[in-house]
Formats: structure tokens, sequence, C-alpha cells
């Protein structure tokens, strides 16, 4: 449901709900530099990246930064010797980025700023950068319930 319309240049800002999501992760240093040097080492790791949603999860508060990837079938044993993570579910204010690489990543922190502007944020759920496809990037900012009061 668009809850701020054309609201941000980078976007549309929108009220999502998600489910908990089992995924497979890491956790490395929340720093630009080791998040970046991560990311490549991690999607090696798979047999395969067709059919993965990637995402990042930030927390914050204890500084990490969780790469993951959403579980597949073909991921029951956990070969790779991976972390297991839930994604948290829940209310999450989305704008969605379009553009082309490295623009549209230079666009992800303007966008959670403006998210954050906005939003009754959730601390005890980490806010996601959801990576559904080349070109194409979700930032998810959790929300606490609207109260119906």
């Amino acid at each position: 449901m668009p809850i701020y319309p054309d609201a941000h240049a980078l976007g549309r800002i929108d009220v999502v709900d998600l489910a908990d999501t089992a995924a497979l992760s890491q956790d490395v240093t929340l720093d630009v530099e080791a998040v970046q040097a991560a990311w490549p080492d991690f999607e090696r790791g798979f047999d395969s990246l067709q059919g993965r949603r990637m995402m990042g999860l930030v927390f914050g508060e204890s500084g990490v930064y969780r790469l993951a990837s959403v579980r597949l079938e073909r991921d029951n044993a956990n070969s790779f010797k991976l972390d297991e993570t839930t994604i948290p579910g829940g209310a999450y204010l989305r704008l969605r980025l379009r553009g082309r690489a490295p623009g549209i990543y230079e666009q992800i922190s303007p966008a959670f700023d403006a998210l954050f502007a906005l939003a009754d944020y959730d601390t005890t759920r980490p806010h996601i950068e959801y990576y559904k496809r080349e070109g194409e990037v979700d930032c998810l900012v959790p929300i606490l319930p609207v109260s119906s009061e």
C-alpha cells in the first residue's frame, strides 16, 4: 500500500509486510570497505546464484552487517558452512531503488536517511538491503505496529 507516493526523489515509499524467512548468512563488521569486500566471497560460496534472494541486514546498534541468502530447497544440507539466521518479518517502510551500478549503490544511504526520517523505527529488527535483481534494490526499515487507539 503506498503510504508516501512520490514523497522522495528516489522513489515511492510503501508499507510492506514480510514473513519470517530462514536464511544462510555471514556476519561482518559494519564498515563500508569490509562489507564491499565480503559480498564477492559470500556469493562465490554458493553452487549458483540462480534463484537466490540476497539481502544485507544492518544491525546498527551492534555494528554488524549480516550478508544473507534466503534458504532454497537445495540448501538443506548447508554444505556452504554458513550461519543459520532468520530474516525477521513484520511491517517495513520500503523504498525501491532502480538504476545501474554503481550509481544505484550510491543511493542506498540517502534512501535509508529518507526512510528513517519518516519511520517510527523498530530498533529490535535490522534494516534491510534487499538486492532483488540487477538494477533494483529495496531499502527496508522496520516500523512499529500502528496503534488502533
